[in-house]
């Protein structure tokens, strides 16, 4: 027990775990801080391109960005979403130390896996109040640079970018970390917690981290048999995520001039990493691996909506919860026109 309540999700195990999963990566303190002093002169000039291109979040104070490293970036996420399994500590029955220790198992591998794929996220504060975090994986940035050489700092800045423009979207509002946060209590209220599955699971976990580890998906780690009101919980947040994800990445490859110097292959590059930590994660947590085809719906809608109303008319989305797109308007933007942008 805390004083906050039972442990849901034992976060040592979690970072056990994750350790199992994310391989070490050797760094040079030179290479190290050589990088954290390229943010540091990046970021107000990206920073400021990001609220230009947006129109969002102009009077927020400076934004501000750390470059920490995978098991930095797991505790940085599990410090997040503390709080956020509540929900699920009143199902519990049965051997809650062993339960815990198996959905820190769970989510610490999964959350190591990530830590591999991650270049940058804004962390949001899932389980309470508060501002949200802009972080950078050092150790997967440096990788970058060794694949992909002079192009490495424009895909940094690219990926700057649109994790600000994250920052702009949840900061430049009242009211879209509670909405994300309430859709993610929903999701969680509707979960079926089988204490006598959680306990086979405990055995199995071995097996399971080593299966991620070998094929790279976190399949083997999320086995959630949906409810039918999680299944409305997902339907809603995937159209959420569709227009943050597409609004990102147009910010990426829009609002970047005087900033990114080769876009064209900047995107070429970024191409297999599509979705950010974010959706990655939350998409994992409801049992669903999103497609690329989402990913690229939502960056269509984003820009058909530019093309047809400007900033302007793509910013009514974030002005409440009622003008968020449906799946459908995602992949019918001119039905979002129609119901909101257009709306007397």
């Amino acid at each position: 027990m805390t004083a906050d309540g039972p442990v849901v999700l034992d976060e040592s195990v979690a970072i056990w775990a994750a350790r199992l999963v994310a391989p070490a990566r050797t760094v040079d303190a030179v290479e190290v801080a050589a990088l954290r002093a390229s943010v540091t002169a990046d970021l107000p000039r990206v920073d400021a391109a990001a609220r230009a291109w947006s129109q969002l979040g102009r009077d927020l104070p400076p934004t501000e960005c750390r470059v920490i490293g995978r098991i930095g970036w797991v505790r940085a996420n599990l410090t997040a979403m503390r709080g956020a399994f509540a929900p699920l500590g009143e199902k519990m029955r049965g051997n809650r130390v062993i339960a815990s220790r198996v959905l820190g198992a769970q989510f610490g591998a999964l959350l190591g896996l990530l830590s591999t794929k991650v270049l940058g996220q804004f962390v949001l504060p899932f389980g309470g109040p508060g501002g949200g975090q802009l972080v950078l994986v050092g150790p997967n940035l440096l990788d970058l640079a060794e694949e992909h050489g002079d192009l490495a700092s424009d895909i940094r800045r690219t990926v700057l970018l649109h994790e600000i423009t994250h920052r702009l979207q949840f900061d430049g509002t009242d009211w879209l970390g509670e909405h994300l946060q309430g859709l993610l209590e929903r999701y969680l209220s509707a979960a079926r917690i089988d204490p006598a599955a959680l306990l086979e699971a405990a055995g199995k976990l071995p097996q399971a981290i080593a299966a991620v580890r070998a094929s790279g998906s976190i399949l083997p780690l999320v086995e959630t048999v949906l409810t039918d009101e999680q299944v409305a919980v997902v339907d809603e947040a995937q159209g959420l995520m569709s227009l943050l994800e597409g609004h990102g990445n147009a910010a990426m490859f829009g609002g970047g001039d005087g900033v990114i110097e080769r876009p064209g292959d900047v995107r070429e590059a970024l191409e297999s990493r599509k979705g950010d930590a974010t959706t990655r994660i939350l998409t994992a947590i409801a049992g669903l691996e999103l497609k690329r085809r989402q990913y690229r719906e939502g960056e269509s809608f984003v820009q058909t909506v530019l093309d047809e109303r400007g900033v302007v008319g793509l910013n009514r989305a974030f002005a409440g919860p009622a003008n968020l797109p449906t799946v459908a308007e995602v992949r019918d933007p001119h039905a979002w026109l129609a119901r909101v942008a257009d709306a007397s």
